[in-house]
């Protein structure tokens, strides 16, 4: 069986009209750093002190890793979208993950971007895939690009991506962002499940250990 690949999904990326915008990772990345933090509410802003230890959502989470881009081998197989554009594709595919709908809509019909909106565009919601288990809502908060090598037509065709990742727990997604809701539920409550065959392999282990 074939090793699964992670994936970014944002499915109202509105390109060309209506497409979705789908990232499959050419390369699994070897690690993944994970940074779950409690959510505490901001300072009362009279000064008054700071606020009381109570969690108004679920924890915070940052994730991050690195992605790697490398067109060699479609270039030897002569792939005619990697000789026309390296890896710009999938690199422009990962770019455009930072962008609300209403951006590209706007730079698409309505005469360029607007550097200023009021009120602000909502961040987008990606669904980030890492295995049957995790199916998470999150914001692209960062992307750092090395690119290392280029064609003829200066077209990168050896890239390194490290990508920032911030979780969006449901107190934070719009009321009708049933999906990212639901992949959200859905991975809490495999947590919980996995939680649980945790515990029956502490009591195997300790019954083990009292025979």
């Amino acid at each position: 069986m074939p090793a699964l690949k992670g994936a970014f999904v944002k499915f109202d990326a509105g390109l060309l009209g209506g497409l979705p915008n789908i990232v499959l990772f050419q390369f699994n990345p070897e690690t993944v750093s994970r940074t779950p933090g409690l959510a505490f509410p901001p300072d009362p802003p009279d000064g008054s002190g700071p606020a009381p230890v109570n969690q108004p959502g679920e924890p915070d989470e940052a994730i991050s890793f690195t992605l790697r881009l490398d067109a060699t081998d479609q270039l030897a197989g002569g792939n005619p979208i990697a000789l026309a554009s390296g890896v710009l594709p999938a690199l422009s595919a990962l770019e455009l993950l930072m962008y609300p709908q209403e951006s590209l809509a706007t730079s698409l019909f309505g005469g360029g971007p607007q550097p200023y909106r009021s009120p602000p565009a909502q961040l987008p919601t990606v669904l980030f895939f890492w295995g049957p288990y995790r199916l998470i809502p999150v914001t692209v908060t960062n992307l750092y690009v090395t690119e290392r090598e280029y064609d003829r037509m200066l077209n990168p065709i050896r890239v390194e991506v490290n990508v920032s990742l911030r979780v969006l727990t449901p107190v934070r997604l719009p009321a009708d962002a049933k999906l990212a809701i639901g992949a959200y539920k859905y991975t809490q409550s495999v947590r919980e499940v996995m939680a649980a065959l945790n515990l029956a392999n502490v009591a195997g282990d300790l019954l083990g250990a009292l025979q």
